[in-house]
């Protein structure tokens, strides 16, 4: 078993929820001009301020998604468990739709696994750890091969298993 820890920071979320308040509050000022009576020739600003006030909600309340906040991912044998703030994820590992591990030209840097689901994405940045991130891309790997070797051999065998 392989647990792996990332780290989000505080300051960022509480960046995006201020900055997106600001730009919703500053927008709507010039919303509520419009609508009260002043500025009533400036129809296209208060088109683009309603846009960047959508802009700014939308910064806001993507700040308290899962993926702002620490993630702890549980690499098992059978499945892999994704520990976040509104609870966990358990997902075998022939669920994986798509699996790569990124090395830039400087590999001592940093390194990063996706591993997609569907339509989730999940990604896992290692800095200055790329023998961590070798080990666990090596890890998954076996697991996927192993698990989608498992259902072809099911498929071939129309579910039945034999034993020979």
């Amino acid at each position: 078993m392989i647990n792996y820890h990332v780290k989000k920071k505080r300051r960022t979320r509480y960046t995006f929820r201020f900055v997106g308040l600001a730009i919703t509050v500053i927008c709507m000022s010039q919303i509520v001009a419009f609508v009260i009576g002043y500025g009533q020739n400036h129809k296209f600003g208060t088109f683009i301020a309603g846009l960047f006030c959508l802009y700014g909600i939308y910064l806001f309340l993507n700040s308290f998604r899962s993926g702002a906040y620490d993630i702890d991912y549980e690499f098992r044998d059978a499945d892999f468990v994704i520990h976040t703030r509104y609870g966990d994820k358990v997902h075998k590992y022939s669920d994986i739709t798509d699996m790569n591990q990124v090395i830039p030209e400087n590999e001592m840097v940093y390194s990063l696994i996706q591993i997609v689901i569907g339509k989730k994405q999940y990604i896992l940045p290692f800095s200055y750890k790329k023998e961590v991130a070798d080990k666990l891309y090596a890890f998954l790997n076996e697991r996927v091969v192993t698990q989608t070797l498992d259902s072809s051999m099911d498929m071939e065998t129309g579910g039945e298993k034999t034993d020979d």
